[in-house]
């Protein structure tokens, strides 16, 4: 669905240019579920960034579904409503006097029927599992977590093809962030193509099959989840291990003949060697 082919991107400084993405080239397929991380200043948001056209490429060519979507004739306004992003702190967004006022926003901007638009937004509501009547509550009156949540709903009822989000728990308690992340999990499973972007490496275990690494702008590292986290290079790269995986790597804990990924596995690991010592 989209690929990025040699796509470079430097930011102009008064008196030099920094080079915050060099020669990037990436393909993602319809219902991939990945995580994208890297230290910070590595370039991994600047890379999310160019994946629906918030920033135009220095060099190469950002491409949907075959098509470069800088050139000439392409309609940024329709590819942004395909790919949906969830910046950072997203509630702080929200400006509306009601959470529908918020959530209709995108699909009034994208120009859909009026008729239209309140079957959408209960659609959205329920996705991210908020009851319907929050919709005439003010924006400004709700949770963290139900803010986080309002500005997921915006994004889904314009039924976006991909789902990006960048550091989605980051600021949330830590029930609300394990809620979060099993809604989002949710969606992955659903078919959904999700892109995520986070530091804790825990957190991408949850939702990704597939992993990149940016490191000084460049692609380290891309592959299944189970790789490239016990990858030995993973410090070089300005990351830490996931502690359940360090704690596997120590133990020497393996299940299914490879590195543990998760807590569950841990536990079959650690039976089924105490099994074997008895």
């Amino acid at each position: 669905m989209i690929e990025l082919r040699d796509v470079s991107f430097e930011y102009p400084e008064p008196d030099s240019k920094i080079m915050a993405l060099q020669h990037i080239n990436l393909a993602i397929s319809e219902g991939e579920s990945i995580g994208i991380i890297g230290s910070s200043g590595s370039g991994k948001s600047t890379l999310l960034l160019h994946l629906n056209g918030l920033l135009q490429p220095v060099g190469g060519e950002v491409r949907f579904r075959g098509r470069n979507i800088w050139e000439k004739g392409h309609n940024l306004r329709n590819l942004r409503q395909e790919i949906g992003f969830l910046f950072q702190f997203a509630e702080a967004n929200l400006f509306g006097q009601t959470v529908y006022e918020d959530i209709a926003y995108g699909l009034v901007n994208h120009n859909w029927p009026e008729k239209d638009r309140d079957a959408q937004v209960g659609r959205a509501l329920e996705l991210v599992g908020l009851d319907p009547s929050i919709k005439t509550r003010s924006p400004f009156t709700l949770s963290g977590g139900e803010k986080r949540r309002v500005a997921l709903a915006g994004i889904l009822a314009v039924n976006p093809k991909i789902l990006i989000l960048d550091e989605p728990t980051v600021g949330l308690d830590p029930v609300t962030r394990n809620n979060f992340l099993e809604l989002v999990t949710s969606f992955a499973a659903a078919g959904i193509t999700v892109i995520v972007v986070s530091h804790d490496l825990d957190e991408v275990v949850r939702i990704a099959k597939r992993v990149i690494v940016v490191a000084n702008g460049q692609l380290a590292c891309d592959g299944p989840v189970r790789e490239v986290l016990s990858n030995r290079n993973l410090s070089s790269w300005g990351l830490e291990p996931s502690e359940i995986i360090e704690l596997g790597s120590k133990l020497g804990l393996v299940c299914a003949g490879q590195p543990i990924l998760n807590v569950t596995e841990a536990v079959a690991a650690i039976l089924a060697r105490r099994w074997r010592d008895v």
